[in-house]
């Protein structure tokens, strides 16, 4: 018997495990903290045989659960609308990461600090032959600004490193999940790829962790779990800003059209900030001719119209909950 027909009872073999392993085993899960590890490392070596998804920190309807919250109608939460609150300050405080849900501050923070170290350590510095330092010093800038613009050159000269190593490292932060980037919107797709972009922390729980605090925090922490919530929709997400230089937090869009240009604005008590965010709003409203805009707020509720456009303001635990089409 020649070779290459010896071969074939091990092929048999071989057939024989597989389909064995297949009954035996009817899914199998692999996680990990890193995209490359899931995208690339499992890609190579599990072609065609599996489904990659990301798994987020809890949304705040599941935070909410966790908490044994079971009725979110629409009703219920408008009558419990004081709890609401309560529980939206601390999920922007604490975060959602469910492995700290029944933990008190110091051990929260403890899980978290030690996550965010062995992020830098295992997925960064080991894999990439990273500096640990670097890497630090880095990361705590992105985190420190969820929501503010950088550049490749912002950021080294923040930390005092070359711009390509700025550049690399930020790189890396995004494969490990730790930041992601909001690109500005814009028809020409150069636009996009040249113009500085936002950042946003995984989960404002590990930010507030390994970050100072600071008393004007709120509106980005909210603007955070926004951007986050919108991501879990499953839309594209941009920022806009316009030649004269106003901006939108937030321009939606689901398939070829725009869909929501939305504000976010914790407190709007005072007169310059309400106009600002409502003059960014007309202007996108204007540009992309979209009829309505959206400020998310703390706990206000009211409708401005002018020339057939309008926009709505919205408590921000409302716009969380309760589908648009339920939304009154």
């Amino acid at each position: 018997m020649g070779a290459k027909d010896a071969s074939i009872p091990h092929r048999r073999q071989e057939g024989h495990h597989r389909r064995h392993h297949q009954k035996q085993f009817q899914r199998i899960f692999i996680s990990g903290s890193s995209a490359s590890l899931l995208s690339h490392d499992m890609g190579r070596v599990l072609t065609g045989r599996h489904i990659t998804f990301g798994a987020a920190p809890f949304s705040f309807r599941e935070y909410l659960r966790k908490r044994g919250w079971e009725d979110f109608a629409p009703e219920f939460l408008a009558y419990n609308k004081d709890k609401l609150l309560h529980y939206l300050s601390a999920y922007l405080e604490t975060g959602g990461f469910p492995e700290t849900a029944e933990l008190d501050d110091f051990g929260r923070k403890q899980v978290l600090t030690s996550l965010y170290n062995d992020i830098l350590a295992r997925d960064i510095s080991s894999r990439y032959g990273a500096s640990f330092d670097i890497t630090d010093k880095i990361c705590r800038f992105m985190l420190t600004n969820p929501g503010a613009l950088y550049s490749g050159n912002s950021v080294a000269q923040a930390v005092g490193t070359a711009v390509e190593t700025a550049e690399k490292y930020i790189g890396y932060l995004k494969e490990s999940l730790l930041i992601y980037d909001l690109p500005i919107f814009s028809f020409k797709l150069k636009t996009q790829f040249k113009q500085n972009k936002k950042t946003y922390p995984v989960d404002t729980g590990i930010r507030n962790a390994v970050c100072l605090r600071f008393s004007s925090d709120t509106g980005r922490l909210a603007e955070t779990i926004v951007f986050h919530d919108i991501r879990r929709r499953n839309l594209e997400v941009y920022y806009w800003k316009s030649r004269d230089g106003y901006e939108v937090d937030f321009v939606v869009k689901a398939g070829q059209k725009l869909t929501e240009l939305i504000q976010v604005s914790w407190d709007v008590k005072d007169e310059a900030t309400r106009r600002r965010e409502e003059r960014a709003l007309w202007c996108a409203m204007e540009e992309f001719d979209v009829d309505s805009g959206i400020i998310l707020t703390e706990d206000e509720e009211r409708t401005l119209e002018e020339n057939g456009k309008a926009i709505k303001y919205m408590p921000i635990w409302k716009w969380l909950l309760i589908p648009p089409k339920d939304i009154q």
